[in-house]
């Protein structure tokens, strides 16, 4: 029985003790609670006595403040007031107060740093940026913490104007992205032309306003360079699709976007893309189907001569893409095949000297593997007969060779050897001795 007394006794003075406890700490937060409130207000209100100084001597005609000072000063300010708005002690009803109190605080700078870049004068390009996030985060919460008040009293106008100012603030992020880019220093130059391609999502209250002399096309172009700089490669596949509508720029984007999969080592990856990229436009590309031919060629001619069909199923005036499909019809000695091909060639580009050669050449080759034939055919008559038809071969490839001769006239090592091997077999002998001479 006294056991339980005793027992019953300590519970009621351990609950006793909790209690105070309890309390005490309830009280100790209470007061740290009104000391941090109350030190919150104090930040706010030597913010605000910052501001109000630095404002007045901007303003002082006699002697203005100098842009040191508006720096300084301005940084004190951004800092008291900065650190008292994150604190969350700040009153609901200040939070606008305070807000516009840290977007006056970072205009003059932005000013100060807007006027640098104009004259071409050095600047903290990361402070620049810094206080613009301060700038343009303010005034959007300025707006969103600002109670509108109608009347002659009212706040409307000068908040419209703040919203406004908000709205066109948007361009100062594509700087910010330059600026940065300029220093190498990518991350932020990325994170600054995100903010600026995604700025109405950034900033709802402005989303309908955002006007900017820049289009999003031209902005992911840039970032998209930027990333490239930075060799984030996975950077630039989430601007790419948007970059490539960039007309101005198309090319090159998609001339970089294929050389960071080769200096990837994914060789197939950048043979795939090219050949999306020709498919999908291929008379503007004819430098990739190029490269892309040699490619297939390496692994087999019938994979060459594969994409050249692709190609000219999308667009048959593809010069490159018919010189290829001849190319492989060549070097499987379908002769006839190749001329075909080879002529479309000379019509799209009657200047190149290749076309015209290889016209002749398809000939040529027909006439020389049925030269070397006759000594075979045991039947005289036959053998007459395509002794004839191998100088009529023979006859047919002079005006291709003539023609190759006059595209590039003071290049005779390119057709002299075969116009003789031709006018001689043709009984032509002042042409032949004439190619001779050339030889």
């Amino acid at each position: 029985m006294k056991k339980t007394v005793l027992s019953l006794a300590l519970m009621i003075l351990a609950s006793g003790a909790m209690a105070q406890t309890d309390k005490e700490a309830a009280k100790a937060a209470a007061k740290a609670l009104k000391e941090a409130k109350k030190e919150a207000k104090a930040q706010m209100d030597q913010a605000q006595k910052v501001k109000d100084a630095i404002y007045l001597k901007v303003q002082d005609k006699e002697k203005p403040a100098t842009a040191e000072e508006i720096f300084t000063e301005c940084n004190k300010g951004l800092d008291l007031i900065t650190k008292a708005l994150a604190s969350g002690h700040i009153d609901e009803k200040k939070l606008g107060e305070g807000y516009k109190l840290c977007s006056d605080l970072a205009t003059l700078p932005h000013n100060l740093y807007l006027e640098a870049a104009s004259q071409k004068q050095p600047l903290d390009t990361a402070k620049y940026y810094k206080n613009l996030k301060t700038l343009t985060d303010a005034m959007s919460n300025e707006l969103k913490y600002t109670e509108k008040k109608t009347g002659e009293t009212g706040n409307v106008k000068y908040l419209e104007g703040k919203q406004a100012s908000l709205a066109k603030s948007a361009i100062y992020y594509i700087y910010a992205a330059q600026f940065e880019s300029d220093c190498k220093r990518y991350d932020s130059a990325l994170e600054a032309y995100d903010i600026a391609l995604n700025y109405g999502k950034r900033y709802p209250v402005v989303a309908e306003q955002v006007e900017m002399s820049v289009e999003p096309n031209q902005i992911a172009y840039y970032a998209f360079q930027t990333a490239y700089q930075a060799k984030k490669y996975k950077e630039m596949d989430k601007y790419y699709d948007l970059a490539v509508t960039f007309k101005e720029g198309a090319q090159g984007t998609n001339q970089i976007r294929m050389l960071s999969y080769l200096e990837q080592g994914d060789t197939l990856t950048w043979a795939n893309k090219v050949r999306e990229i020709c498919l999908n436009a291929p008379e503007s590309n004819e430098d990739y189907i190029q490269i892309l031919s040699a490619y297939y060629q390496k692994k087999s001619s019938a994979e060459m001569g594969k994409f050249a069909d692709e190609i000219l199923a999308k667009n048959p005036e593809i010069y490159i893409a018919n010189y290829a499909r001849a190319f492989v019809y060549f070097a499987d000695a379908k002769y006839d095949e190749a001329l075909k091909y080879y002529i479309k060639c000379s019509e799209l580009k009657p200047e190149q000297y290749d076309a015209w050669y290889q016209c002749g050449l398809c000939k040529f080759r027909q006439a020389l593997d049925l030269n070397s034939t006759i000594s075979n055919i045991k039947n005289q008559t036959e053998a007459k007969k395509t002794l004839e038809k191998t100088k009529g071969l023979f006859g047919e490839a002079i005006p291709y060779f003539e023609k190759a001769r006059e595209v590039t006239p003071d290049e005779p090592q390119k057709w002299a050897y075969e116009l003789k091997q031709c006018y001689t077999v043709v009984g032509k002998a002042a042409e032949a001795a004439e190619m001779d001479k050339l030889l």
